[in-house]
C-alpha cells in the first residue's frame, strides 16, 4: 500500500461476518483510502475469527471487540477504542448494523465525517424490520448515553448517511442513494442455469428453537428428510443437529462463500438450497446453477407469513408447504 497516494483516514465497522465480506469490496473500491476496522462480535465463534483475520489484512488498526452488558462494559468498550488506536478524528466513516450504540458512539465522537451505510444483513430492505421505525430511546434513556457520549441515533444515522452500498439489486433500501455492490466475482453470476446435470440438495441451517421450542430437532429432522437432502450446512448457534441420510458440513466460511466454492470446485453439477426463513437464499439467489427455495409447514407459514409473501413477490423465490407437497 503507497502511503504517498492515499488521502485520508477511513474506519469501516461490522457486525456479522457477512458484513465483513462486504466490507472488503467497500475497501476495494477505495482504494486511495486508509482504512481501520471494528468488528463488535455479537457471535465470538470460528466463523467471526475467520473473516475478521481475512479483513484486518487490509486495514491499518484493528479491534475484535466482544461486548460485555451494562455501563461497566460500554466503558471497557470505550477504553478498548483508545488502546487500539481507533478513536481518531475520521475523515470516513462505513457502517452497517446502525442500531448499533458502540457505532453510534463512534459517530457521535466524529461529527464532521462522510458517513456511508451499507447492508445488515437484510433489516434494510424488510419493510417490517426495526431499521423502517423512527423509533429512539426515551428522553430518561437518552439522557443517560449522552452522559456515556451517544448523541446520534439510527434515525439520525440514515438522514446523514451519503450513501448506502447494497447487494439487493433494485430492491428499495431505507437509504434512496444506493450503489450496488455484487458480493461475487462477476464470472459466478448468472442466469443461465445449465439443467442436464447431476442435483445435489443443500439444507441451510437454522436455530429454529430461538423462534419456538416446538421447531426442535425432531421437528427439523421429520421435515428436511422429506427432500432427499445431500449436504446439511449447520448454523454456528445450532446446539445439535439431525440425523438423516446426509453429509454434515464443517467449514470456517459462511455458507454464501462456501456455495462459491463448492461450484468452482464442482462445475457439473446444479444445485438446490433449501432452508426455512434463512435470508442467505436471497443473497445466492442469482449465481449460476443455483436454485433456492423456502420450506415450511402451515404453522411456520402462519408465524413468518409476511416474510415468505416478501420472498416471493420482490425476488421471485418459491416456498414449499411440507404439508401437503409430500402427502
Amino acid at each position: 500500500m503507497d502511503s504517498a497516494k492515499l488521502s485520508s483516514r477511513s474506519l469501516i465497522m461490522c457486525v456479522t461476518p457477512l458484513q465483513m465480506i462486504i466490507a472488503e469490496k467497500i475497501i476495494e473500491l477505495n482504494p486511495d483510502e486508509i482504512f481501520d476496522v471494528l468488528v463488535i462480535a455479537l457471535n465470538n465463534n470460528d466463523k467471526y475469527k475467520y473473516y475478521f483475520d481475512r479483513l484486518k489484512k487490509t486495514c491499518v488498526a484493528s479491534l475484535y471487540y466482544i461486548p460485555d452488558k451494562g455501563v461497566k462494559g460500554f466503558f471497557s468498550y470505550t477504553r478498548k477504542l483508545e488502546i487500539c488506536k481507533l478513536n481518531a478524528k475520521y475523515q470516513n466513516i462505513y457502517l452497517a448494523s446502525i442500531d448499533s450504540r458502540h457505532f453510534q458512539y463512534i459517530i457521535s465522537k466524529n461529527k464532521a465525517a462522510n458517513i456511508y451505510t451499507f447492508d445488515d444483513g437484510t433489516a434494510n430492505i424488510i419493510p417490517s424490520s426495526l431499521y423502517y421505525s423512527n423509533s429512539k430511546p426515551k428522553f430518561f434513556k437518552r439522557a443517560i448515553w449522552r452522559i456515556l457520549g451517544v448523541k446520534y441515533y439510527m434515525e439520525d444515522l440514515k438522514k446523514i448517511s451519503l450513501s448506502h452500498y447494497t447487494i439487493y439489486k433494485d430492491i428499495p433500501n431505507i437509504i434512496e442513494n444506493k450503489v450496488f455492490l455484487s458480493l461475487f466475482p462477476r464470472s459466478d453470476v448468472s442466469n443461465d442455469k445449465g439443467k442436464q446435470k447431476q442435483v445435489i440438495k443443500f439444507y441451510l441451517g437454522q436455530p429454529l428453537t430461538e423462534i419456538s421450542e416446538i421447531f426442535d430437532i425432531s421437528y427439523v429432522e421429520k421435515n428436511i428428510n422429506k427432500l432427499g437432502i445431500d449436504y446439511y450446512y449447520p448454523h454456528p448457534r445450532e446446539k445439535v443437529c439431525p440425523k438423516g441420510g446426509f453429509k454434515l458440513v464443517e467449514s470456517p466460511l459462511i455458507f454464501e462463500d462456501y456455495i462459491v466454492q463448492f461450484l468452482v470446485e464442482n462445475p457439473d453439477v446444479n444445485i438446490e438450497v433449501f432452508s426455512f426463513i434463512s435470508t442467505t437464499l436471497l443473497n445466492i439467489m442469482n449465481l449460476n446453477n443455483v436454485y433456492v427455495s423456502y420450506i415450511h409447514d402451515t404453522q411456520l407459514f402462519n408465524l413468518h407469513q409476511e416474510f415468505y409473501n416478501f420472498a416471493y413477490n420482490s425476488f421471485g423465490i418459491n416456498h414449499l408447504d411440507l404439508d401437503n407437497e409430500f402427502l
